[in-house]
């Protein structure tokens, strides 16, 4: 179970990390370099200060498709792929959209039942910052997740470090 647990979390942090590029370059694409630990505390199944590690790379190419690299301590290897401004994906128990927010601010949504994970990320040349904000929907009291095989219910995931680097 504890496995099931860390890919929801990774899984989590993979789907709603699909935005870590810039939209200023001159270029044919633009990419940055993310990381990010945490702890999950869940209740069913139940798991506490389960840590999390993942890291990986992004690109945004000029016909607007977003790719997403990303290797995590539990879930191994994934990629994801996405169009910038497209309507909401398909994603284990939920959605996933990507919006461009100005000229180097991207933003990321999982949708999940209960909450969205909402990711914005900044880039500018080099530098980089991104927020993490995790928002439960009215009137729900535990976060929900995709674990592999059905819905875990937990509380409120920490983020314990995140960074990324535009390249």
């Amino acid at each position: 179970m504890k496995n099931r647990t860390a890919y929801f979390v990774a899984a989590l942090a993979a789907s709603t990390l699909m935005i870590p590029i810039s939209a200023e370059a001159a270029g044919p694409s633009l990419r940055a370099k993310f990381s990010f630990d945490g702890l999950a505390t869940c209740q069913q199944p139940a798991i506490t200060n389960f840590p999390i590690h993942g890291e990986g790379t992004g690109e945004l190419s000029t016909d607007r498709t977003a790719t997403l690299d990303m290797n995590s301590t539990v879930e191994g290897r994934v990629q994801y792929r996405a169009k910038l401004g497209g309507a909401p994906m398909e994603a284990p128990a939920g959605s996933a959209s990507l919006h461009v927010m100005g000229r180097s601010t991207l933003r990321a949504v999982r949708d999940y039942p209960n909450n969205q994970i909402i990711i914005t990320m900044t880039v500018r040349g080099s530098g980089c910052s991104m927020k993490i904000d995790q928002r439960l929907k009215p009137g729900k009291r535990q976060y929900t997740f995709f674990n592999g095989s059905g819905i875990s219910y937990c509380s409120r995931p920490i983020i314990t470090r995140s960074e990324c680097t535009g390249y």
